[in-house]
């Protein structure tokens, strides 16, 4: 498995201070109760000590806000770490954002669940051992593990399950190329969370 936080796409970031309007409270809710439980956050034990984990909401079209790169471990989070995605290329790999942060590196499996429906109004990428272990019991859709995060690849694997396997309906899918990593995505931040929640649940009844 690869390590976290590199960022693999081509981006052009812009160092400016987003507007106070952008609203990330439904976001900082999310996230605080995902750190919680270990979800989200930091761990010297994990990763070679690297923050993980990642959430992200629809602004205007395509437009998002999400949590800054190796952003996971910082307790809470405000609008200086957060970045506005303003334009995505995945056919040419590239992003546009702009911020007092870089986005995170998983912006591109983001960006592509976001142009893949309107329905998709949040998106929130956790770690989970206990999902990721027992994701074949809990009948979980999965991308394949020669689809690293942040990836080409990944991209195409997310699109192929979303045209083969009704990936809208699950709103919610392990990457088996990323260690412990899941990805769930809804109409709404809470619905997101929800999904991550319940699966999580799930999974430690399993053990």
């Amino acid at each position: 498995m690869e390590a976290e936080g590199v960022i693999k796409f081509d981006l052009d970031h812009q160092w400016k201070t987003l507007p106070e309007r952008i609203d990330i409270s439904e976001l900082e809710r999310a996230r605080a109760l995902l750190m919680q439980r270990g979800l989200i956050g930091r761990d010297p034990k994990r990763y070679g000590g690297l923050g993980f984990g990642n959430l992200s909401q629809r602004c205007e079209g395509n437009q998002f806000i999400v949590s800054g790169s190796q952003t996971g471990g910082l307790p809470t989070l405000d609008l200086h770490h957060y970045a506005l995605i303003t334009d995505a290329d995945l056919i040419a790999n590239k992003i546009c954002s702009q911020g007092d942060i870089k986005p995170s590196s998983e912006s591109t499996t983001h960006a592509l669940l976001y142009q893949l429906s309107r329905e998709i109004g949040a998106v929130i990428h956790v770690h989970s051992p206990d999902i990721w272990n027992h994701y074949d019991k809990l009948g979980m859709l999965s991308t394949p593990r020669d689809a690293p995060y942040g990836s080409e690849r990944l991209v195409q694997a997310v699109s192929d399950l979303w045209q083969n396997r009704d990936l809208l309906s699950h709103g919610i899918f392990v990457m088996l190329g990323h260690q412990d990593g899941v990805i769930a995505f809804h109409r709404t931040v809470q619905g997101a969370l929800s999904r991550v929640l319940a699966l999580h649940d799930q999974s430690l009844r399993l053990e």
